[in-house]
């Protein structure tokens, strides 16, 4: 057990309002993270360790990628290489409704 999970929680509250605090005033302070830590009195691994923990938690990408009907002239299969690593391979003509449940079940946004 660590020793934020001993602290009862208004002191982790209280730890987390004093980090947020003091990132916002390392976003005005104009010097290097290195510097500020050594003018606050706190060690660079717990300034980054804070700083991580308290960003707000954005999307892999901001806009999800739309899915267009397109004919092709070929025979060749499509594939759509995904944000999360996964390729799909997609035969000519396939439904585009079903690329889109196929898509949901793998937990890609909805085109």
């Amino acid at each position: 057990m660590s020793q934020s999970e001993n602290r009862p929680a208004g002191d982790r509250a209280a730890l987390r309002q004093q980090w947020v605090q003091r990132l916002e005033r390392f976003a005005q302070a104009d010097q290097s993270a290195v510097a500020f830590c050594r003018q606050e009195g706190v060690s660079a691994q717990a300034f980054y360790y804070w700083k991580h923990k308290l960003q707000p938690q954005t999307p892999a990408f901001a806009d999800p990628p739309r899915l267009l009907p397109v004919r092709l002239l070929g025979c060749a299969p499509v594939e759509l290489a995904l944000p999360s690593g996964i390729v799909v391979r997609l035969a000519p003509g396939c439904d585009l409704a079903f690329v889109r449940s196929l898509l949901a079940a793998l937990g890609e946004p909805p085109c």
